[in-house]
């Protein structure tokens, strides 16, 4: 669930939902803060020599995550002088390819905060969560959220927050072109995006569609769940990436940017780069994340009027989708790393520490049920969707593998053959296998 890249300046990857069945989600600060956010060590040892020296590694939300575990480590060393914290806080595109090589290059660290964890799991790499953290502890997550950190049917992960989407439109843009209505079918979409068009012609780019690598997984499952496709068949427990709705979805995305309705080249535009676009009024509908509406206030300092509402389906009488992305912490065995890795865990999740981390990511939905009591209003129309939630594979062994495919070769299908590259995926999926 991507957030914060300086390249970027801000946007989701996935990834705390609340009642759902299953889930499977970014001016520099000064100086110093640049460097944490690009990779440096975010805390000092401790005065005291210490014991055991533990290795953490997470994604960068926003700016405000260095200061926030800077803060925290020092808090937690000094409280625990025998345990020493080297932590690594990396932007989204470098966590996530640092993420894949940590098994082949068996450099993993103690802790790891990233969007998959049953990859991990799979190679008996993970503490069992009830290794970690005592059951009235793990209670205290949302059960849904419990039920998705499951490999094989065991917890080997906690979640951290959660995302979910809608379909947002700029008012002013929108309505400015004789819409009355925010679309709720794909034909509703093209008729709304032809006003657009002619409204304001090269000036305004009446749809954004970013499937570029920074989360093209979440772009097209989106508009892919509105049309009944999914990446995997629970029930026949196989892949279906290169299914007919899929094509069919494919294609439209293809045919809305052939019309000249998205902004150029969706193949390479990541999601940041569109989030920019909406923000600056020159993008009138995008799909976007439970933080994009604090995102826009903070980050992109943006005045847009915007609106928000459940995303159009393919045709009329379809139940509308959202996608829901949930982020994990887990704990990687080392000899003699169990208790520190528990104390570090079980101190984040201190309600005044973890209440804390919500407020530095910015917008998320909180993974406790004590911490769901109070959410901003902002989130309610993302909770009241959450019944429709679809879910990635994210249980299996194999999806961060497949997951790594979809997000660097699905924006192909815009300008190469749509079948094709479904085909190519489909294959190197079903070569991965469904453990």
């Amino acid at each position: 669930m991507m957030r914060y890249s300086p390249t970027h300046h801000t946007g989701e990857l996935l990834g705390g939902k609340y009642l759902m069945k299953k889930f499977t989600k970014r001016s520099v600060a000064a100086a110093a803060s640049f460097a944490l956010v690009t990779g440096a060590l975010v805390a000092a040892a401790p005065a005291q020599a210490a014991d055991i020296t533990i290795k953490v590694m997470t994604p960068n939300y926003t700016p405000k995550m260095p200061a926030f575990y800077e803060d925290l480590n020092k808090r937690f060393m000094a409280a625990n002088p025998g345990i020493k914290v080297e932590h690594e806080n990396l932007e989204w595109d470098a966590i996530l390819v640092k993420g894949r090589t940590l098994i082949s290059t068996n450099s993993y660290p103690d802790i790891l905060n990233l969007n998959t964890f049953s990859e991990f799991a799979a190679e008996g790499l993970l503490y069992k969560a009830s290794d970690l953290f005592t059951e009235k502890a793990l209670s205290d997550f949302a059960t849904a959220f419990r039920e998705n950190s499951k490999y094989n049917g065991v917890e080997y992960a906690v979640p951290d927050l959660a995302s979910a989407r809608m379909f947002f439109i700029n008012k002013s843009l929108f309505y400015g072109a004789g819409n009355t209505k925010i679309p709720t079918t794909w034909a509703e979409v093209t008729a709304a995006a032809n006003r657009i068009k002619a409204k304001y012609g090269s000036k305004v780019y009446p749809l954004a569609i970013p499937l570029g690598r920074e989360e093209a997984q979440a772009e097209f499952q989106i508009w892919a769940g509105g049309n009944g496709g999914r990446y995997f068949d629970e029930k026949t427990s196989k892949w279906v990436i290169n299914s007919a709705a899929n094509l069919q979805t494919l294609n439209q995305l293809k045919a809305w940017t052939k019309a000249g309705l998205t902004q150029p080249n969706p193949a390479s535009t990541n999601r940041t780069d569109a989030f920019r676009l909406f923000a600056q009024g020159k993008v009138a509908m995008i799909n976007a994340s439970v933080f994009f509406p604090s995102d826009l206030k903070t980050i992109y300092k943006s005045k847009v009027d915007y609106g928000v509402a459940p995303f159009p389906t393919a045709k009329a009488g379809t139940k509308p989708i959202t996608l829901g992305v949930q982020d994990y912490y887990m704990a990687f065995k080392k000899p003699g790393n169990q208790d520190a890795v528990s104390k570090w865990l079980n101190f984040l999740y201190e309600p005044k520490n973890y209440a804390a981390f919500l407020k530095a990511t910015g917008g998320f939905i909180p993974a406790t049920k004590s911490a769901s009591t109070e959410v901003d209003s902002t989130l309610l129309p993302f909770i009241e969707q959450l019944d429709n939630a679809i879910f990635y594979p994210g249980t299996l062994g194999s999806w961060g593998a497949v997951v790594a495919k979809i997000t660097t070769q699905i924006g192909g299908g815009i300008t190469k053959d749509a079948k094709k590259v479904l085909d190519d995926l489909q294959k190197a999926a079903v070569a991965a296998g469904t453990k």
